[in-house]
């Protein structure tokens, strides 16, 4: 007979059998909720009134929509606690009443933390908050622990409270606000009168917050005559190799776009256009450096994009159109035809129809006047992280972007010399590759690559010339 699981599979309820999985957590369930994942099909979209986003979930016989808006003053409230406590030490407990935020800033963070709900409706849209990323990467990484109910209260050593319901939310988080070992991390709306007394906890921390919103409290509690002030740091660059976080800080000119450009060097094809922008709002993409670039950057296989001269010994690269050696699965066909981003074209490369220019015009504009009126704010936005993969070579690295190529653009036009990114967790995609493993990268053990020429591609990226190199051919289009 088969499992309820099974059974709901069998019924086409395949957002039945992901709920049942992010309840039990066992491996069979797993099992059971990537195959329902096929056949889910979710949608995210701005909300009309600008306030959030809306995420909508579909499959054969269920139908899930949730609205989500997370106000500014969480970003300053983080940051508080980022600020005065090691999160990567001992275990957090957190009141999620947010809609997900805080669920998705402990997971991909990789702290060890336990979420609790007051009620199934908000544990649900909690899980709900990102689906669209763990749609695309297969629960690659699962989400942390996150509890309907109180009932099965683990120790922790903070506990992170944003008030909303402050005498209902107290009551229900009596049991660590009964354990007097553990801190207490609250926001408060102004006007809430809180005792310390009451918690039998001293005030080591009492900082005002002015938002758009109103004006709150951040308050930090012991019972300790001092907290331990450590602070939370992201790990940058190869730091991240010895930690559990999938979010990392790297610097713009070691970041390259899936041609090994540069975004901080002259010449790259979305930065420049960007540049004509600062300096003309009116310009049109008739006269923009994108549709220069895409009428005469238009290679006829890999070794041409990568702007490799005639005679290199590299095939299969001047054959066609491959997936990097260091990306599965392994085997793949040989393309004649380069890859689309979208229909009509490839955003990285041309020759694109013209409706797909205008439309890859119009999203870097658009990424680039978000971005300057509101900053780079990834934890606010489902898919608001720019992803990509490391490239390691000894105690260097690149970071190449999969997803995010407009808004690194736009942050490297807007002045970033650095930024935060999440790694890309896709199923096809490794999150760092070594230079020294080159023998065990997934189309070098199916033989489509010698190890030679895997490595070839692998030192493109490391270049510092391959912005020259296209100026140059550009130029020498021009002249034809």
């Amino acid at each position: 007979m088969p499992g309820d699981g099974e059974k709901l599979l069998e019924d086409d309820r395949n957002i039945s059998v992901f709920i049942e999985y992010m309840k039990s957590r066992d491996e069979e369930s797993l099992v059971l909720a990537r195959k329902a994942l096929r056949n889910i099909k979710s949608y995210s979209s701005t909300r009309k009134d600008k306030q959030g986003y809306r995420i909508r979930i579909k499959c054969k016989n269920e139908e899930k929509v949730f609205n989500y808006y997370f106000p500014y003053r969480y970003e300053e409230f983080i940051n508080t606690i980022v600020e005065n406590f090691d999160l990567e030490k001992g275990k957090t407990g957190y009141l999620e009443n947010t809609g997900g935020f805080l669920l998705n800033y402990m997971t991909q963070r990789g702290f060890e933390s336990i979420g609790l709900t007051l009620c199934e409706d908000e544990w649900e849209k909690c899980i709900f908050a990102n689906f669209p990323v763990l749609r695309r990467e297969y629960l690659k990484r699962e989400l942390s622990p996150l509890m309907a109910g109180n009932e099965n209260s683990q120790k922790v050593d903070r506990l992170v409270w944003i008030v909303d319901d402050y005498m209902r939310e107290k009551k229900f988080l009596n049991n660590y606000i009964e354990n007097e070992d553990v801190d207490i991390i609250m926001l408060i709306p102004k006007g809430i009168k809180i005792n310390p007394v009451e918690f039998r906890r001293e005030i080591c921390l009492d900082r005002s917050l002015i938002s758009k919103e109103s004006e709150f409290q951040i308050l930090i509690l012991s019972s300790k005559d001092e907290i331990d002030q450590k602070e939370t740091r992201i790990p940058e660059g190869l730091e991240v190799l010895k930690s559990n976080s999938v979010i990392l800080k790297v610097d713009m000119e070691k970041c390259r776009d899936n041609n090994g450009f540069m975004y901080t060097e002259q010449g790259h094809y979305f930065v420049e256009t960007l540049k004509q922008y600062e300096n003309n709002e009116d310009l049109k993409y008739e006269e923009s450096y994108l549709k220069d670039y895409y009428d005469k950057f238009q290679p006829d296989n890999r070794r041409d994009n990568y702007l490799w001269e005639e005679g290199v010994d590299c095939f299969p690269m001047d054959h066609g159109w491959l997936y990097d050696p260091w990306r599965g699965p392994a085997n793949p066909p040989l393309r004649e035809k380069r890859f689309e981003t979208r229909k009509g074209g490839n955003h990285n490369i041309g020759p694109n129809t013209e409706e797909f220019g205008h439309a890859e015009f119009n999203r870097l504009r658009g990424a680039y006047d978000t971005l300057k009126e509101t900053g780079y704010n990834p934890d606010f936005f489902v898919d608001g992280y720019i992803t990509g993969y490391l490239l390691v070579r000894k105690d260097d690295y690149r970071f190449v972007a999969s997803e995010g190529q407009h808004r690194i653009a736009a942050l490297s036009a807007l002045g970033y010399d650095s930024f935060v990114c999440r790694f890309d967790l896709k199923p096809w995609t490794s999150e760092t590759v070594f230079y020294n493993q080159a023998s065990k990268w997934p189309q070098v053990k199916a033989g489509i690559f010698t190890p030679r020429v895997a490595k070839m591609c692998f030192e493109h990226f490391f270049r510092t010339d391959n912005n020259t190199r296209l100026i140059e051919h550009l130029k020498r289009m021009s002249s034809i």
